[in-house]
């Protein structure tokens, strides 16, 4: 079995050295490589938290669901992706068999692409292809040299309630079966030749949410994720000393989302919030924190114009990586459009991943698509 494992280490090893030696390649997906998920709330900026009102409600704030009383079936694609054939599927089932008692109980499910990363060849200690990389998977070399595939998929079963009793409040709660799964191939500073490792980690995650109007036209809502939450991870290493297997535990940072909404009118709706993701990750910490905000005006019953922006507050790290995007905001623009139970929403925005990656704007496109029962 040893010596099978050697040989397809040599044979993948000897695929990533051709790979290299053609250049570079990198390439990142996923909802943690941008704003947030579904084409209506990147287009504006990211916002969600205080206006999802479809199953994209599970991804930002479980307690959204609670207004949800239709059957609603949502897939997301961002249209340029290499990686994944979907960004998020969901969907929502409102119960109604307590609604005598005032209780309206509506529960959500989705699967979703968090961060799928994939790269060829040797990026520098100091640039942001290996900056990224080494956030997203601690233990990483500065120095590899190969070839890295990684991904992280999350089942989310959510649900949202709320009380006539107390009018405007909604609370929600998820549960998240976290799947990741990285193949690496390569050399570093530290290998013995080269060495093939596949790492496997899952985590089971909980969230809380809320959602409070504090008028007809006022809402303002937050939701915390991934809360105390522990990665148990297995790798396997295959080198010229052989193959061993190995396993240990890691902590996973928490996300807050607070935004506030407000309608100006039937047609006409501003949102905007802050999002921090920070804690133990691996060996170091980290702390990102982001602000975004949004528009939409419903042109017609048909029609809807959006817009928004994305910024980047601060993005470090206490193992010295300090990223530091190339744009102070980034922008976000789309429309919707609906048809009887059928509505199309698309998004056009700049990827601040691969936009770092390039050092030049990098646009990408969403589309989702949602059907009403």
């Amino acid at each position: 079995m040893a010596i099978g494992r050697l040989a397809l280490a040599a044979l993948v090893s000897f695929a990533a050295a051709g790979a290299g030696a053609q250049g570079r390649s990198f390439s990142a997906e996923g909802s943690d490589t941008i704003m947030g998920l579904g084409a209506r709330h990147i287009a504006m900026g990211g916002t969600g938290t205080a206006t999802a009102n479809d199953p994209h409600a599970v991804f930002y704030n479980p307690a959204r669901l609670a207004g949800v009383d239709e059957v609603i079936v949502t897939g997301t694609r961002q249209l340029d992706a290499t990686l994944r054939p979907y960004s998020f599927i969901g969907a929502t089932l409102p119960v109604s068999m307590f609604s005598d008692a005032g209780l309206d109980l509506t529960f959500g499910v989705a699967r979703y692409n968090r961060v799928h990363a994939r790269s060829s060849g040797a990026f520098g200690a100091d640039e942001f292809e290996s900056i990224f990389l080494r956030l997203l998977l601690p233990g990483i070399s500065g120095t590899f040299d190969g070839d890295i595939d990684s991904k992280t998929l999350v089942n989310r079963f959510a649900v949202g309630l709320r009380h006539e009793s107390v009018p405007g409040l909604s609370i929600g709660a998820n549960i998240d079966w976290i799947d990741c799964k990285t193949e690496t191939c390569g050399v570093h500073g530290t290998s013995n030749g080269y060495e093939s490792r596949s790492v496997h980690a899952t985590a089971l995650s909980f969230g809380l949410s809320a959602s409070y109007a504090v008028s007809d036209r006022l809402t303002i809502a937050a939701s915390m994720t991934d809360i105390n939450t522990t990665l148990d991870v297995t790798t396997i290493v295959t080198d010229a000393a052989g193959t061993r297997p190995g396993g240990f535990r890691a902590k996973l940072p928490r996300k807050l989302n607070v935004e506030a909404a407000y309608a100006m009118s039937d047609r006409l709706l501003f949102a905007a919030g802050y999002q921090k993701f920070w804690g133990s990750y691996g060996d170091y910490a980290l702390n990102f924190e982001t602000a975004h905000a949004g528009v939409e005006w419903a042109r017609s019953e048909a029609q809807t114009w959006r817009a928004g922006f994305w910024a980047p507050l601060e993005l470090s790290a206490t193992n010295g990586l300090n990223v530091t995007p190339p744009f102070p905001v980034a922008p976000t623009l789309g429309m919707g459009w609906r048809w009887g139970n059928l509505t199309a929403d698309a998004a056009l925005y700049a990827h601040p991943i691969m936009t770092m990656h390039r050092d030049a704007p990098a646009v990408s496109a969403d589309l989702t698509l949602s059907y009403r029962f």
